[in-house]
């Protein structure tokens, strides 16, 4: 008997119950879904195994995350969130990776698996801080927006770097050539992307100005158009995902069939495929290194790596004129690993450049920066509450949206 069924039965009867349970508490259903992965997976009962089908199901999910997100964003809000969120991005960026190397020093590694260790803890989790957004009702925030876009930009730096050092390990050399080089890859993904989405795509508005038109087909394919073309020059599927859906605009199409794409994409993606990949993710858990100097390694290196997300992302965002409470959950949101960091650690792994060893405390310590995200965030919006954050972004709307589950 095939047991892809049986897993998808357990995985869907999981995320339900945890919806409905945490929803009673106030807790954001993403906690419950990493939770689970843990429990239900390897590294306790044992009752699902990762495998092919579950993980191109996770990615999936990170594809149609996204491509919601993109969906729901108005194009000049996001442009604008990224002109004030620079700062917030590069700073931190730098921080957590200069103080998560230095704790790799530490540790015994290499400097070359150590700048790996870096870079892995750079890379943030965009998806898994919006989910928590969403469950939280702070996703149209100024401070939402800004997250959104640092993440973005930061992870186009752990790329960059990344490349440079894959080029190291590969013997290739680094020099001012192959630097213009990664450079003009990404110039010319979001130069094309946005010439399209602002000038090609208002093309086909005629298919679209009727409430029946085909528009979710429409922004799947653009989706993955963009997606690969953003895989073809070296950079992530997501980013294609999120450019695809903030162009299918009121200027473009039907708002009725934009609202229609809008909940079909929503129940995909938060009742489906998103919870797969969330309660993935802690498959990769194990407790195997949590003896000897590795849980020194996992609780140093967590350690360091909030602190400085938290102070520099949140630092700069108070530089950009936010609140503390504000400030402090920019600082927070940041501070989420996954999709990148997992898939980093993969290739540092496969390339030779970390050990075993190294791979668990780096999946070890994501697993529990997640936690600290998703506490850390309902924390924050209790606060936010009080400070009215949420009234003055028209978040506590007349039609309030729940969480996608049944």
């Amino acid at each position: 008997m095939d047991p892809t069924f049986r897993h998808l039965l357990i995985l869907m009867v999981v995320v339900w119950t945890a919806a409905v349970l945490l929803r009673r508490v106030g807790l954001p259903t993403i906690f419950g879904e990493l939770i689970a992965g843990v429990v239900l997976g390897p590294a306790v009962l044992g009752w699902v195994h990762p495998n092919e089908t579950i993980e191109i199901l996770a990615q999936m999910g990170i594809f149609f995350l996204m491509l919601h997100t993109g969906v729901t964003t108005e194009p000049l809000e996001f442009f604008k969130a990224v002109r004030s969120s620079i700062w917030i991005a590069i700073v931190g960026a730098v921080v957590p990776f200069s103080v998560s190397m230095g704790v790799a020093l530490l540790f015994g590694l290499s400097l070359k698996s150590a700048i790996f260790v870096g870079l892995t803890m750079t890379a943030t989790a965009v998806v898994i801080t919006l989910k928590v957004f969403r469950d939280l009702n702070l996703h149209k925030t100024r401070m939402a927006r800004l997250v959104v876009a640092a993440c973005v930009v930061d992870d186009m730096l752990t790329l960059l770097l990344f490349s440079l050092l894959l080029s190291v390990v590969q013997g290739e050399a680094v020099n001012i050539e192959s630097l213009f080089g990664i450079f003009a890859k990404v110039v010319l993904f979001f130069g094309l992307v946005i010439a399209i989405g602002r000038w090609l795509y208002p093309f086909f508005r005629h298919p679209f100005q009727h409430r029946e038109g085909k528009g979710f087909t429409f922004v799947l394919i653009l989706g993955l158009t963009f997606g690969l073309f953003a895989e073809a020059i070296g950079l992530h599927i997501i980013l294609g995902a999120y450019m695809a859906g903030l162009f299918f605009r009121e200027e473009v199409a039907n708002k009725v069939l934009i609202q229609k794409v809008e909940d079909r994409l929503y129940g995909i993606a938060y009742s489906f495929l998103g919870p797969i990949f969330f309660i993935s993710l802690g498959f990769h858990v194990t407790f195997d290194v949590l003896h000897g100097s590795g849980l020194w390694f996992v609780l140093a290196l967590t350690f360091v790596c909030a602190v400085g997300q938290i102070l520099s992302a949140g630092g700069m965002a108070r530089r950009e004129g936010l609140s503390r409470t504000e400030s402090l959950s920019v600082g927070v949101g940041m501070l989420g690993r996954a999709e990148m960091a997992f898939i980093l650690a993969s290739l540092g792994l496969s390339l030779g450049i970390i050990n075993g060893e190294v791979f668990s405390v780096l999946i070890f310590t994501t697993f529990l920066l997640n936690i600290m995200t998703i506490s850390g965030l309902k924390i924050c919006a209790v606060a936010l509450k009080r400070e009215g954050v949420t009234k003055d972004d028209h978040i506590l709307a007349t039609e309030k949206l729940d969480d996608g589950t049944f």
